[in-house]
Order: structure tokens, then sequence, then C-alpha cells
């Protein structure tokens, strides 16, 4: 065969493989558009070995642990807030069995207990703290077992460990009278009021965020599962990505579906229960 042929006969070749390639490229992107996937999100608070302060949102080191075993044993794989929203995007893909363990409040046992547990098991969590508190404990000083909260510095070497993921739960709006109650619009508050309000303090959190650990939250955590109608309309408008409740669901993603990472349920994980029994009741 002539060289003239020779290249002619591989030209050819190359765009027969790029004309197939196009179509299975096309293929996948329109099968990914369509993938839907259910993940389930647990809620946990504090973590204590006090008895007397057991309950609904305090469970201790042991049974978290255990939790980390199930999930270990069961072939789940804890994923970010980050990760969901990549993947609703269409700029990557879940593991098998994805699953976020969320802890609000920002509690010392965090760091203390949490975080440790999740480097020994090599899992994630999200933690979304309260940041006027943060701010406050962190210029105190303070680090004992008995301060409940947790400290800037402790954020960041959970963040740049890779086991923890930082979001925003509000400045200050878990401490806020006048009859609110969280992000909640007040009664006789006007719409443009209530925005206003809530922008400024969430905006002030990822400020702070920012300048703190040069990360900005990409979700809002809404304190005590408390929203409004135009909540989540206000969080887009701040350029958040997904919103967390505390509404007790499995929640089903679809990659292109952006609304569906607004309003996310999560599950209770309470003392004197399992994780296992948590998502089985669910299931």
């Amino acid at each position: 065969m002539s060289k003239k042929y020779m290249v002619t006969f591989l030209v050819v070749i190359l765009i027969i493989m790029g004309i197939f390639y196009s179509l299975q490229t096309r293929q996948s992107a329109s099968q990914a558009e369509n993938q839907t996937v259910k993940v389930p999100i647990i809620m946990y608070h504090k973590i204590t070995q006090d008895d007397a302060k057991l309950s609904d949102y305090a469970i201790t080191p042991r049974e978290f642990e255990e939790d980390l075993q199930y999930l270990k044993e069961n072939g789940y794989h804890t994923v970010t807030m980050s990760q969901l929203i990549d993947f609703v995007n269409g700029d990557s893909v879940l593991p098998d069995n994805p699953i976020v363990l969320t802890f609000d409040d920002g509690y010392f046992s965090d760091y203390k207990y949490a975080f440790p547990l999740l480097k020994e098991y090599k899992m994630k969590a999200v933690f979304s703290i309260i940041g006027i508190i943060t701010d406050e404990y962190t210029q105190e000083a303070r680090q004992d077992i008995l301060y409940p909260h947790i400290l800037w510095p402790m954020v960041i070497e959970m963040v740049e460990d890779g086991h923890a993921e930082l979001q925003n739960h509000g400045y200050d709006i878990h401490g806020q009278s006048g009859g609110a109650r969280g992000a909640k619009q007040r009664r006789g508050e006007s719409d443009e009021e209530y925005k206003v309000r809530l922008s400024a303090d969430l905006n002030l959190f990822q400020a702070k965020a920012l300048e703190v650990t040069g990360i900005m939250p990409t979700t809002f955590t809404y304190p005590f599962g408390a929203y409004s109608q135009s909540s989540d309309d206000i969080l887009r408008s701040l350029g958040f990505s997904a919103s967390l409740t505390c509404n007790e669901k499995i929640n089903k993603l679809t990659v292109g579906d952006a609304d569906c990472l607004f309003g996310l349920g999560r599950l209770i994980r309470p003392h004197g229960s399992s994780i296992s029994a948590v998502l089985q009741k669910y299931d």
C-alpha cells in the first residue's frame, strides 16, 4: 500500500472513531442527565459521655462509632455537600450507596469525638457551625471538654485534614430576639425586611468563613429546621447551591435538576437507637 493510500486510510479510521466517540459521549451525557440517586442525610448534634445529657440530639461516642462501623460493613460511602452539588451539576459521579453525615451547631464534641473517629474510619462529615459563638469562644481560647463549642483553629484543622466540610448555620440568627425563630420570617416582617435581615446574617458568616478558612460555604443548614416560603429563593440570590432542613425523608437527587438540592431532608439519629434502624425506617 502506497504512502498516499495509507494516510487516506488512517484519516478515514480516525473520522470513524471520532463519530463513534461523539455518539457514545452524547449517549452517556443523555443517561447522566436522567440519573437519579437516593441519598440519606443523617443529622447529629452533640456527642457526650454524660448520661444525663443523652437525648434525641445527643449520643455517646460509642454509638457514633457503631454507626461508622455499620456504614463501613454495609458498603456505604460518606460524601459531602460539595460532592452532591457536583453530581447534580454533572461535574462528577457519586460512589455507590452515598450517605451524608451532618453535625449542627459546632459543639466542641465535634472535634473531641467525631473528628478522630472520622479519621480512623476514613469517612467524612459536614459541620454547620454558629458563627458568632465560634467567634466568641475562639477569642476566649478555651479548649477543655466541658466547654461546649468549637474554636476556629479546630475547624481549620478538621477541614484541612479532609474529613470535614464546613457549612453555614447562620452567624447570629440562633440568638436573635424579636419573635425570630432561626431563618424563619418574623410575623409582621415585610418580604424585603426579611430578605435584608437574613441576607445580612448569612453574608456575615460567609465572609468570616472565607476569611478564616479560605473556603466559601455552599450550603445553608436551617437552624431548628425553620424556614419560610421565600427562604430558598433568598439563598439562591446569595449564591448558595443547597439547603438542609430537619424534614425527615430520603432525598432523590437528579443530574441537571438544581432545585432538588434545596430543602433536603435529614434523618435524626437519636440516643438508644442505631443508624441501621434509622435507615430501615425510611427505606
